[in-house]
C-alpha cells in the first residue's frame, strides 16, 4: 500500500486492485495504475477540499465520486462537465454505501459535509475532512463548548474500531489547541498509522506535536511529512519513505 501526501487534506491512496484519491481541488497528480478503478472522494464544498475540476481531470472512465452531499450539481453544471450520475454518489452523514469492493461510511462534520469511514481490500481507512475538535479563542464559550460535544458525540460513533490509515486535522491556527482533536482521534480509535493534514504546509507542527508528552502513547504511529508529494509505503509492521 502506497499512501503519497499531496497537500492540505488531499492525500492518494494506492493498493492493489484500486486507488482512493481524498479530498484533491488541484494540480498534478503522480503516476498510477489507470487499469485499476480510481474512487474520489470530496469530503465538503469548500474550496480546499474540492472543486469541479476533480470531473474534467478524471473524467468517467474507470472513476467514481463519491461526494458529501453539500457539493450540489445543477443539471447545467452536469452537461458542461459531461457528468454520468451513475458514477457520482452524494452521501449525508450517518449513510453507508457498498460500491465496487468498497464499503463507505460517512460522519458528521462539525464544520461542513461528511467525514469518509472506507473499507476496501481489507484495510480500512478514516478521513476526517473538517470533522475537527475546532476550538476558537476569538469564538463565544458557549460556541466552544457545543462544538466540543458534537465532536466527541461523532468520534463515540466509532470508538474502539480500527483505522488502519487516518487522516486526521492538526491546524497550527487553533493556536494552544492545535492538538486536541487528534490526540481524542487517536485514545478514540486503534490507529496503525496516523497522517496528519489541514496543516496548511506548515509541516513544523507535526514535529512539534510528537515531541510533546501528550503525544508520547502513539507518537510512533504518527507520520512526519516534510513536503507536498511525499510518498510512504507502508507494510505490515513497516514504514518505507519512497523518493
Amino acid at each position: 500500500m502506497k499512501v503519497t501526501f499531496l497537500y492540505h487534506s488531499s492525500f492518494l491512496v494506492e493498493l492493489s486492485q484500486c486507488t482512493l484519491l481524498f479530498d484533491w481541488y488541484g494540480g498534478t497528480v503522480p503516476a498510477y495504475d489507470k487499469s485499476k478503478p480510481l474512487y474520489v472522494f470530496a469530503s465538503h464544498h469548500h474550496g480546499d477540499h474540492y472543486s469541479p475540476e476533480i470531473f474534467s481531470a478524471f473524467g468517467m472512465e474507470n472513476v467514481w465520486y463519491v461526494l458529501g452531499n453539500c457539493i450540489r450539481l445543477s443539471a447545467k453544471r452536469k452537461a458542461a462537465l459531461s457528468i454520468d450520475d451513475s458514477h457520482v454518489f452524494r452521501l449525508a452523514a450517518g449513510r453507508r454505501l457498498e460500491l465496487g469492493g468498497l464499503q463507505i461510511e460517512t460522519l458528521r462534520s462539525t464544520d461542513a459535509g461528511v467525514a469518509f469511514w472506507v473499507t476496501a481490500e481489507g484495510k480500512t481507512f478514516f478521513h476526517a475532512g473538517d470533522l475537527q475538535w475546532w476550538h476558537w479563542e476569538e469564538e463565544p464559550k458557549t460556541w466552544n463548548e457545543e462544538m466540543e460535544r458534537d465532536f466527541k458525540k461523532e468520534c463515540a460513533k466509532v470508538a474502539g474500531r480500527r483505522a488502519d490509515v487516518a487522516f486526521l486535522v492538526l491546524d497550527p491556527r487553533q493556536e494552544d489547541s492545535y492538538w486536541w482533536g487528534f490526540d481524542w482521534w487517536m485514545r478514540t480509535l486503534e490507529v496503525g498509522w496516523a497522517f496528519p493534514m489541514h496543516s496548511w504546509e506548515e509541516y513544523w507542527i507535526i514535529k512539534k506535536f510528537k515531541k510533546h508528552p501528550y503525544s508520547r502513547p502513539y507518537r510512533d504511529q504518527v507520520m512526519e511529512i516534510f513536503y507536498n508529494g511525499q510518498s510512504f509505503q507502508l507494510e505490515e509492521e513497516e514504514i518505507h519513505e519512497q523518493p
